[in-house]
């Protein structure tokens, strides 16, 4: 099922940046220095528009990743001390199963076994 659920939505994106890229072939120089002048004389390179906006997107997909890791940090935190305390419950029910097991009289024992 995820197989196709993959197949779904990842072929036709595919087809969609491929489209995308094969439109948008064209130049345009990126200048570096925003407070350069408009006339280009500051640190810039020419790089065709898909990558361009290709390139943003995918900066803009892997920061909104790590901002969206960053905010659950608390939430993850708090996971593992639930499950570090579970663990410890599970071991303490056991250790007194077992007490209360040995406290029985030996007849009793078998009865509830």
């Amino acid at each position: 099922m995820k197989s196709i659920l993959r197949v779904i939505i990842f072929v036709p994106l595919a087809l969609i940046i491929l489209f995308f890229s094969m439109a948008n072939r064209g130049s345009v120089r990126i200048g570096l220095d925003p407070f350069a002048p408009s006339d280009g004389s500051g640190p810039s390179f020419e790089a065709p528009i898909f990558l361009v906006v290709l390139a943003s997107m995918a900066i803009g997909v892997l920061a909104g990743g790590i901002s969206s890791w960053l905010g659950h940090l608390s939430v993850r935190r708090a996971a593992k001390i639930a499950r570090a305390e579970a663990r410890k419950t599970r071991v303490e029910i056991d250790k007194l199963r077992q007490q209360a097991l040995a406290s029985l009289p030996a007849d009793k024992r078998v009865k509830s076994s």
